[in-house]
């Protein structure tokens, strides 16, 4: 129970260890939290770098990444909903894609959940693995320029991080920031003895309002509440069943992940093998063919982790 160190996002090292790089990256991580936050009952939401925390339980909350706001405005018109949704400044539940098309059918498409924390510090310290994991993962023609446009800084809004390509979040409040600022708000009424009694509810979005409710849920059990180590936003599980084949057969595996670890995973693919002799957007769901990456992202499941233990 002693106090934590901050992980990188599911432990990766794109540094080779390099003690500055992680060290800066615990004290980011760190200055996102107050020792203590009274949230809800006789608990609180506590910085486990600053305040020891019993790992009494661990808990995952979950909620799925299609925009919630988008389902509920569409909600007689999923197709609507699908079609705004490949807008990346409409992916609010922290999860957010790229898709690739050949002659104008889904040929890949590619989700994320890297926060543009993350690649800001590393592209202030290591210019030059930005530039190389960029080339290793969205394309190999990416030129150094086309991410540091003065030779110097970094654009998060670069070219292949948004009309040609994908590698961390840029919707406005897609962040570690974001996730770490709503475990930190207050209950409104101040007196709930439930989730019920906490609404009406202002937030729109599913990740919010789930984040919310869980912390809120434990901290009135009088629970201190922590960001679980290896702090960030995490695809868990994706689900592909009943989707099927051009022929009507259940569809294979598909999905690829390309950073993170099992159970904390923070890009991954969905592109069918060119030996199946056909696209991502020649495979149906409920009858459907696939012309959206947001009728993909409807079926994966996002999580953050957080411990909880009793302060005594």
């Amino acid at each position: 129970m002693g106090l934590v160190r901050f992980s990188a996002p599911a432990n990766l090292d794109d540094v080779d260890g390099s003690e500055d790089f992680h060290e800066r990256w615990h004290d980011l991580v760190s200055a996102l939290i107050k020792e203590s936050t009274k949230v809800s009952g006789r608990g609180a939401y506590v910085n486990p770098a600053l305040r020891a925390v019993r790992r009494d339980h661990e808990r995952t909350l979950t909620w799925t990444g299609l925009s919630r706001p988008l389902l509920m405005e569409h909600r007689d018109n999923r197709r609507a909903a699908y079609e705004q949704s490949e807008n990346r400044d409409k992916q609010i539940e922290y999860l957010e894609w790229h898709v690739t098309r050949v002659e104008g059918r889904i040929s890949r498409v590619t989700f994320t959940t890297e926060t543009p924390e993350y690649w800001k510090l590393l592209a202030a310290l290591h210019r030059d693995v930005v530039w190389d994991l960029y080339k290793r993962y969205v394309s190999p023609h990416v030129a150094f320029i086309d991410l540091f446009p003065d030779l110097s800084t970094y654009d998060p809004r670069n070219r292949w991080n948004t009309t040609d390509g994908i590698m961390h979040y840029i919707m406005r409040i897609n962040s570690l920031g974001d996730l770490l600022g709503v475990s930190q708000e207050y209950e409104p009424t101040q007196h709930a003895d439930d989730g019920y009694d906490a609404v009406p509810y202002s937030r729109a979005t599913g990740a919010d309002a789930r984040i919310n409710m869980d912390i809120w849920a434990m901290s009135r059990q009088g629970l201190h509440v922590a960001t679980a180590n290896r702090p960030g936003l995490y695809m868990i599980g994706w689900d592909d069943s009943g989707w099927t084949k051009p022929d009507g057969s259940p569809v294979d595996n598909y999905w690829t992940v390309d950073r993170g670890l099992k159970g904390a995973t923070v890009r991954l693919s969905y592109e069918v093998p060119d030996t199946e002799g056909f696209l991502v957007g020649d495979i149906r769901i409920g009858d459907r063919p696939i012309e959206f990456g947001s009728q993909i992202a409807e079926h994966i499941t996002m999580a953050a982790h957080v411990i909880c233990g009793d302060p005594s």
